[in-house]
């Protein structure tokens, strides 16, 4: 019969096994997938790539919003159009609502040479009032800048890697789900960590093609937009807000979202230069042709550059070439 002291002997020397083999674990699958350190594993790949991808103190410009800040703008292609962007980052969050982009924008601490946010958005993502769950920037900015005490860095790995099975899943799922450039969650980053997406013929989804969103439009999230305008203001970062490009076939085809859109670019443009920020409609400006979209408000790759294009051009009016 074991005593005591032997069975916690053998107890201890058990739980370190299964915390060396996890950590052990978590480092292999870090090297090739996102642990998953947020509740979006969008946002952990993101995370992942700015660790080992980004000089933090180079970017100068900052790219966000949800897939329509990721998809539509190329970071790489803005970087070309203006002479004032010299280093992009797309910052942006598959489905991240305006309260998500609020807390994304809790990072911006990281990037200590940033002079402009640029807020890539559809009125579509007014609907939604997400936000990130025991989500803690501080720590996520010293993690991504390295600075992080090796002990709370090595605890953060720990808690992202105790689930073994959602680990072995999502590496079974990664280059499935999330590495084909001809599907809506591909996250393969170009070197701003914008996502330019080839969709076009067999591979558009009808449903999404067809049908508009709705037209609906929720307080909060613009109380949250005049929230990062206002902080953006205060900072001395200026900050552009994008309303892209919506199909056109769809705004003709239902009054209710012609109404939206005309109304959201007003609203939005009162707010926005409210604190000194600049405001423009690629969807008044570009009228994009339907060959350029990958369903009724993102763009494929050929559509991005056009739009990324236009908002180079446009920062450089703004600030004086």
């Amino acid at each position: 019969m074991l005593n005591n002291k032997r069975y916690l002997q053998i107890l201890f020397f058990i739980f370190t096994l299964i915390g060396i083999t996890t950590f052990s674990y978590a480092y292999y699958f870090s090297k090739e997938y996102p642990l998953p350190i947020t509740s979006r594993i969008s946002f952990d790949a993101k995370i992942k790539f700015i660790r080992e991808k980004i000089d933090t103190k180079k970017i100068d410009t900052i790219i966000v919003g949800s897939s329509i800040g990721m998809n539509n703008v190329q970071g790489a292609y803005l970087e070309k159009a203006s002479s004032h962007v010299k280093h992009a980052l797309n910052l942006s969050v598959y489905e991240a609502s305006a309260l998500q982009v609020e807390q994304l924008l809790e990072l911006i601490d990281a990037f200590p040479h940033l002079k402009r946010v640029i807020y890539s958005a559809q009125f579509s993502d007014f609907q939604h009032l997400s936000t990130f769950k025991n989500y803690h920037p501080k720590t996520l900015v010293k993690y991504i800048t390295h600075t992080l005490n090796p002990l709370k860095e090595a605890k953060l790995i720990f808690d992202a890697s105790k689930d073994l099975p959602f680990l072995a899943k999502r590496k079974k799922e990664w280059a499935h789900k999330h590495g084909r450039s001809n599907d809506f969650s591909y996250l393969g980053f170009d070197h701003t960590g914008s996502v330019p997406l080839h969709i076009y013929g067999k591979d558009i989804i009808k449903r999404r093609w067809e049908n508009p969103h709705a037209a609906v439009q929720l307080p909060k999230a613009f109380d949250a937009l005049f929230r990062i305008a206002k902080k953006m203001h205060q900072k001395g970062i200026k900050f552009y807000f994008i309303h892209q490009p919506y199909r056109q076939a769809l705004v003709e085809k239902d009054p209710m979202v012609k109404i939206v859109i005309k109304k959201f670019s007003k609203n939005l443009n009162v707010l926005i230069s409210k604190d000194g920020g600049y405001f423009l409609s690629l969807h008044d400006t570009l009228h994009l042709e339907d060959k350029y979209f990958a369903d009724r408000s993102h763009l494929n790759d050929k559509g991005s550059i056009i739009t990324s294009e236009a908002i180079g051009k446009f920062i450089d009016k703004s600030e004086g070439k």
